[in-house]
């Protein structure tokens, strides 16, 4: 019942729509729980995927930050027992991205159609919502820490130095796709005209 109450505000229309600087502020404070929001779902994919291939969960963190239990600097951590081989690592250390992925495209299904909602702070949530996957799947383009997931799967794929240039051009041009999914959100959010074309053109026509 709850989602259905939250998906119902998001999708009815505002009756005064909003100027830009209340939905800026509105993104703003949506920030915090956007981030929390996305170390859960990093996390938790690690932990899935973990589950998946028979592997037991030894340790969720999700929140406070901090330093993991080998002294690394981290927003979340997952610790398992019982990969086996080489595939159940990658696919371990690749579960964020693709949960990303799944959920941009979901992203994409609503910002290209005219399943986007017409409540603006509705269009805000999601845009800051897409905004936290896009940086969470992008995030470790340049990364080169050894505790890295993406480092992680190099590694397994034995790819490493100026070799490792051709998969992070690939990895880049789907970064590059996905923000102009975001980047779309944000031009619906904030553009308008169509809302107010479709509010007047009406009037207009009764009149004339």
């Amino acid at each position: 019942k709850g989602l259905v109450l939250v998906w119902l505000f998001i999708a009815s229309p505002a009756h005064a729509p909003p100027t830009d600087r209340p939905l800026v502020y509105t993104g703003l404070a949506l920030a915090p729980v956007d981030y929390l929001l996305g170390v859960s779902i990093h996390e938790s994919s690690h932990a899935l995927m973990a589950k998946l291939v028979g592997a037991d969960v030894t340790e969720l963190h999700v929140f406070p930050p901090g330093r993991d239990p080998k002294g690394h600097f981290r927003f979340g951590w997952t610790y398992v027992r019982g990969l086996k081989g080489k595939t159940q690592r990658e696919l371990f250390f690749l579960a964020p991205k693709f949960t990303d992925l799944i959920l941009l495209g979901g992203f994409a299904g609503l910002v290209f159609t005219d399943a986007w909602p017409n409540n603006r702070y509705g269009q805000v949530a999601l845009t800051v919502f897409g905004t936290g996957l896009w940086v969470d799947f992008s995030k470790d383009v340049f990364a080169t820490a050894k505790q890295n997931d993406m480092v992680k799967v190099f590694d397994l794929w034995c790819i490493k130095g100026w070799r490792q240039i051709p998969a992070r051009l690939l990895y880049t041009g789907v970064i590059v796709a996905a923000g102009l999914v975001v980047a779309r959100g944000y031009q619906r959010t904030f553009d308008d005209d169509s809302a107010v074309s479709t509010r007047i053109l009406p009037i207009l026509g009764r009149t004339f």
